[in-house]
């Protein structure tokens, strides 16, 4: 007999190429037969949300981007002057193992976090186009021009909550499990005599601490994957680090090791 479990929600937060993390997790996750129920993702996370949702192999989305990794398919310049970059080769890639699915039809159910600009408020994408989803959850302001669906334009959901793991809490219920997969670094190392370093930490601050508490007050477990390194500006920037295969499988790694660590606590709290 299948021994009685709970359910498991995964929140795949924000990153950019840096979410390549997420893969190395569920490869860890698929090794011990851990269950996924739910997906809710944000930015970075939702682009390798959807794609495991629809069901792709971990090794096809693996050399699927690593194909692309000249700077001219992620580094293309945008004509429009709403964003700087396209995201033409993020939807080709969708496009590749999705199709033009609607998120209510994936493998796994899957919910997509953006920013309403019109509204100013979050905006939870679980039906409706994917690819349209996806590609407003990451459309980071000022990199990538917002997207319109239905009359509203959407940016990256990691304006107002890069980690959505109330979301996921809220449609798990409070009787199951949320793993939250962080792609934050540490507050630590600043450098107090780079003027730029100490701005950009202080508009960040707010955003990471609110961040902190959702994971906190709606997580069983979290898994911070880059905990150890600084947040600064150089390490900020690996978000659009998806032209460096290099940088791509280091990211994988990592995923893999910090979800290891706590493998076997997530094996104790699904079937307690």
């Amino acid at each position: 007999m299948e021994m009685k479990r709970k359910k498991v929600g995964v929140v795949f937060g924000g990153g950019g190429a840096k979410s390549f993390a997420h893969l190395g997790v569920v490869k860890i996750f698929k090794e011990n037969s851990i269950p996924i129920d739910h997906l809710t993702t944000c930015s970075g996370g939702s682009i390798i949300g959807a794609l495991i949702a629809c069901g792709a192999s971990i090794e096809d989305i693996k050399k699927e981007f690593y194909k692309t990794t000249k700077k001219i398919y992620w580094l293309k310049p945008n004509v429009s002057i709403k964003g700087f970059l396209s995201q033409k080769n993020i939807k080709n890639i969708l496009f590749k193992f999705c199709g033009n699915k609607n998120i209510e039809d994936l493998n796994i159910p899957l919910s997509i976090v953006a920013t309403n600009l019109n509204k100013g408020e979050l905006k939870v994408f679980n039906k409706g186009n994917l690819v349209e989803a996806v590609c407003a959850s990451s459309a980071f302001p000022g990199i990538y021009p917002p997207i319109e669906i239905d009359g509203e334009l959407y940016v990256d959901g990691g304006v107002l909550n890069s980690i959505p793991a109330d979301v996921c809490r809220n449609i798990i219920g409070k009787d199951n499990i949320v793993i939250s997969i962080s792609l934050d670094e540490s507050l630590h190392e600043l450098n107090k005599n780079n003027v730029f370093s100490i701005v950009h930490r202080s508009i960040y601050i707010p955003t990471l601490k609110k961040r902190q508490q959702i994971i906190k007050e709606n997580s069983n477990i979290n898994i911070n994957i880059f905990e150890e390194r600084p947040f600064n500006f150089k390490n900020w920037r690996d978000i659009l680090r998806f032209y460096s295969e290099k940088k791509m499988e280091y990211f994988f790694r990592k995923g893999e090791i910090e979800a290891n660590k706590v493998i076997n606590d997530i094996k104790k709290i699904i079937y307690e």
